[in-house]
């Protein structure tokens, strides 16, 4: 639609896509305009004119293509054949139609246009608020951190501040041992014997005294280490609203336990040697027998231990754990329960009977020393101090002043107090399947039954005696403070059998059915007595009178 020169119209005949272009003169082109003729030529063969039009294939025909194409074709027309009106019709619809669809498409642009506006907005909004929303996670994440920062440095002054205060402890307390020692060094050498007499126990005293007061500390548990398993802090925020504190791990010193065993025995053991003392210069062949507490227990227990004189140790099985119980009152009550990784057996006092706080526990294929502290509102506290691995199993246990006696279901063992074996003998249990033994309070002597035989060893493995045959079903056993052997009878009786074997009584107890162990209070003073009898099993502690 553009007016052209000679040489232009020239170049229309070389240019390929060109040439089907239709030129007109200008003096011809105000005449076409209205409606002059133009002739289109055919694209596939050049030079021809279009002059028909096929309906069944929808196509613009020359000559060549109406033979070549659509020789078959029914519905085929001149071009000079098709109505005027018709097609001025399809031309003035097509128009319409082209003239919605511009609309149409303007429209789309604008709304295109709308959508950019209203997005590049949007992306404002969202860019600003998500900043905005970042600063207040980030100040969040800041602020927990500074409150953790707090905790920590917190935690960290409270840490290093109680081995400060165990150190001062420390240090006062080596004070007084060096002048402790002065003193009694200048004593040997320049005081009579009765001045060092009372002197000593002077001191002694005080150094009890000043033990007592480091036990009742509770400072001896120090801090070992810090880590920080959890560092996915940004979830921590989120959910808690905080960062999680660093772990802090706590162990026993052991410090005050070191402390005890190495004070000296006269020190540590005086008030239960004194009671002991007093106990016995009773004749025990003739001491009574009075009922001051009962335990009802679930199923049977064989064993147990006073670790306190209101305050005893039974093991359970199920589940494994070692559970302390008050007697101070007519009906015991379990006031403690400490969990173990198997099943417990035995126990004794790890120091023969001078202490009541240190005891072993027998778990079969090893031993586990706990220290148990009962504080000043009755509560228990174990400490596990040292577990010692067993070449041999051991379920019976006991400790005496010279060595440890201990059996399994096929052996004895006459132990070291750090449990190396140096006797072996054959066992065979009792009528419960379970191993009772007993070790002397004052000697070197230990004893256990032989079918329904008592028998008396010492510490060499050398038998002392031999009782003459029970007329009873024997079970557990202990000996008294004159080195008697009380001996369960699972019935309502304990046997005593004197020393020597040659002499005996029956005791009859209150409150039981069936007698299968028998433990003695370290002073002498109480006693334990366990009662098998089917759905009624329970101990009872006992006074001796």
């Amino acid at each position: 639609m553009e007016t052209i020169c000679d040489d232009c119209k020239d170049l229309h005949k070389f240019v390929p896509s060109l040439q089907n272009h239709k030129i007109v003169t200008i003096a011809d082109s105000g005449e076409w305009r209205n409606g002059v003729e133009v002739e289109e030529f055919c694209a596939e063969h050049d030079g021809k004119v279009i002059d028909a039009f096929c309906y069944n294939h929808d196509n613009l025909c020359c000559s060549i293509c109406l033979v070549k194409h659509h020789r078959t074709c029914q519905n085929v027309e001149s071009l000079e054949d098709i109505a005027a009106e018709k097609e001025e019709n399809d031309v003035a619809n097509i128009l319409s139609s082209l003239s919605k669809m511009e609309k149409i498409l303007e429209n789309m642009k604008h709304n295109n246009q709308a959508k950019i506006s209203h997005l590049n907005s949007k992306k404002d909004a969202i860019c600003i608020d998500t900043e905005k929303k970042i600063e207040e996670e980030k100040k969040k994440l800041d602020d927990a951190h500074e409150q953790w920062v707090k905790r920590f440095e917190q935690t960290h002054l409270d840490s290093v501040g109680n081995i400060e205060i165990v150190s001062d402890e420390l240090e006062k307390f080596s004070t007084t041992l060096c002048e402790t020692r002065i003193l009694l060094q200048s004593l040997m050498v320049n005081g009579s014997p009765k001045q060092l007499f009372i002197t000593k126990h002077k001191l002694l005293a005080q150094m009890a005294d000043h033990i007592s007061r480091m036990k009742s500390l509770d400072i001896w548990n120090l801090p070992e280490d810090y880590s920080q398993p959890n560092v996915d802090f940004l979830n921590q925020v989120l959910n808690e609203s905080k960062l999680k504190d660093v772990n802090l791990l706590r162990l026993p010193s052991g410090m005050i336990e070191t402390i005890l065993q190495m004070a000296p025995v006269a020190m540590t053991n005086n008030d239960i040697m004194r009671r002991r003392r007093e106990m016995s210069k009773k004749d025990w062949m003739k001491v009574k027998f009075s009922k001051t507490s009962k335990i009802s227990l679930p199923y049977d227990v064989f064993y147990g231990l006073f670790v306190h004189d209101t305050k005893i140790v039974l093991p359970f099985k199920e589940p494994s754990s070692l559970k302390v119980f008050d007697v101070s009152t007519a009906t015991g009550k379990c006031v403690h329960t400490e969990n173990c990784e198997s099943r417990p057996y035995d126990l004794c006092h790890a120091r023969g009977t001078t202490t009541l706080e240190e005891i072993f526990v027998s778990l079969n294929e090893f031993v586990v020393l706990y220290r148990i502290n009962i504080d000043a509102k009755d509560i228990a506290i174990f400490m596990k101090l040292q577990t010692i691995h067993l070449k041999e199993p051991m379920t019976a246990i006991s400790c005496g002043p010279a060595a440890i006696f201990s059996a399994s279901e096929t052996k004895a063992f006459i132990c070291t107090h750090g449990l190396s074996i140096k006797h072996t003998s054959e066992f065979s249990t009792g009528v419960f399947g379970e191993p009772f033994v007993s070790s002397s309070m004052t000697s070197d002597l230990h004893c256990f039954l032989s079918k329904r035989h008592v028998v008396v060893a010492n510490s060499s493995n050398e038998t002392i005696f031999r009782s003459d045959g029970l007329n009873c079903l024997p079970a557990g056993l202990t000996f008294d403070l004159h080195d008697n052997v009380l001996v369960c009878t699972t019935n309502n009786k304990l046997k005593q059998v004197r020393h020597g074997g040659k002499e005996s009584r029956d005791i009859e107890l209150e409150g039981i059915k069936d007698t299968y162990n028998v433990v003695l209070h370290p002073t002498g003073e109480k006693m334990l007595v366990m009662d098998f009898k089917s759905r009624e099993e329970k101990c009872c502690v006992y006074e001796i009178l």
